[in-house]
């Protein structure tokens, strides 16, 4: 008996070793000096603005490599391609790094079609790369779908890549997805930047991603605040927020929703952009008033109603939810705090009739690595989930007016399922 206890606990300190060669491998790998792969990676689409007639395309190389181009035509002419093809330059600017300079480069292409298909490429080395495709919403509402993921931040972005390729291959008809904030760990570490986007492939470079930043974004390998400029200038989102916080805050409009991404970091950036949240309020005012979509969504990093212990936002609640209520907005999606959760209708900080009289608030989960033990449902939660088991995502559709709302475990398995019947309010 005591041979037997003696080789269980030698297995055991086998594996122990196991794991943690293994963590210290992949802890020395990301603190590896990491240099722009040779070519053209990191391709991406984004909107900069009206989804139906434009599209924007960034990708990454080397410093040393001059302005890219992007050629493509409309998907029918796929045959023929590239002899109808147009050839657009790109803007390119040097990105310094902690782990090497590089040159991003991006195109927006202007005056597109509605409702109608497109093959690209990019030029790598005079010639010409992989045949990709991507597609303008029509001009008119109809049914779509969009992914919504929580924190992505990992360790291992392998995590991550299950994820998003999981969602995407499972909803290939899905029009863009957006990730709610925490997309990496450490936001001023490019070496989370390159695993991040390594990882995106194959779903970033086919559907735009509309996504916002967290508190994650803002900090530097040596634990100190900044502003989020790794993200901001890899990923081109629309610049339509206050200038002090360029891509950071902004709205689009796809479908019958007018999307709002705010920046809920008043911590991390107090020191930076002072009078953060005044700003934010004056610009979601004008921003709320101004859209005569009959949807209105909202994001923000930090959820108002929070179930993490210790977690009240008192002062983001206090800031944002008066305009949300004034202008009615349906669904609020929110991260930070690695839990998916659902509250009833909340009007005035109360418990509403109906979604007709309130807004629902989204906590949406955890798309990479990390999970928080200490979250538990709150009073006005009307469901709740904590994802320890494996990572989740939200599958979102519009169609006929009707919202619907249905989360997933990374295994396909589903959590919750809920929507918003606007034709119940209008009658």
């Amino acid at each position: 008996m005591l041979h037997k206890r003696k080789l269980f606990q030698s297995i055991g300190i086998f594996f122990i070793a196991i794991v943690l060669l293994i963590a210290s491998s992949m802890m020395s790998f990301l603190e590896q000096p990491l240099a722009a792969a040779a070519g053209v990676d990191h391709v991406t689409l984004t909107w900069e603005s009206d989804p139906k007639t434009t599209q924007t395309i960034t990708w990454r190389t080397e410093e040393t490599e001059p302005a890219g181009q992007v050629r493509y035509a409309e998907r029918k002419f796929i045959k023929s391609f590239p002899h109808n093809a147009r050839i657009i330059d790109a803007k390119v600017e040097t990105l310094v790094t902690n782990r090497g300079n590089m040159n991003i480069h991006s195109v927006t292409l202007m005056g597109l079609k509605p409702g109608t298909g497109y093959v690209y490429q990019i030029n790598e080395d005079s010639e010409w790369g992989e045949t990709r495709t991507f597609s303008t919403p029509p001009a008119k509402n109809e049914v779509f779908k969009f992914l919504v993921f929580g924190d992505s931040q990992s360790i291992n972005y392998e995590v991550w890549r299950r994820t998003l390729q999981q969602a995407y291959q499972t909803n290939q008809d899905a029009k863009f997805f957006i990730n709610v904030g925490d997309l990496v760990d450490v936001g001023q570490d490019y070496a989370q930047w390159d695993a991040w986007f390594n990882a995106s492939q194959g779903v970033i470079d086919r559907i735009p991603a509309m996504p916002l930043t967290g508190n994650h974004e803002n900090y530097t390998p040596e634990r100190h605040f900044s502003l989020p400029v790794l993200f901001t200038a890899q990923l081109k989102v629309p610049v339509n927020g206050p200038e002090s916080l360029r891509r950071q805050v902004y709205s689009f409009d796809y479908g019958d929703i007018h999307f709002v991404m705010l920046d809920s970091q008043i911590g991390e950036q107090v020191q930076l952009v002072p009078e953060i949240l005044e700003i934010q309020k004056t610009w979601l005012e004008q921003d709320l008033a101004a859209t005569d979509k009959k949807w209105k969504i909202v994001f923000l990093h930090r959820p108002p109603y929070h179930n993490k212990a210790g977690g009240a936002n008192a002062r983001i609640k206090g800031a944002f939810v008066p305009i949300l209520d004034k202008y009615h907005v349906d669904v609020v999606f929110s991260g930070h705090e690695h839990d998916y959760a659902r509250t009833y209708p909340i009007y005035n900080d109360q418990v509403a009739d109906s979604p007709g009289k309130g807004t629902i608030y989204v906590t949406t989960g955890r798309s990479g690595s990390k999970t928080y033990n200490d979250t538990a449902a709150s009073e006005w939660d009307a469901f709740f989930y904590n994802p320890l088991d494996e990572p989740n995502y939200l599958v979102v559709e519009m169609e006929n007016q009707i919202l619907h709302v249905k989360a997933y475990k990374q295994s396909g398995v589903l959590i919750d399922s809920w929507s918003i019947d606007k034709n119940m309010e209008f009658k």
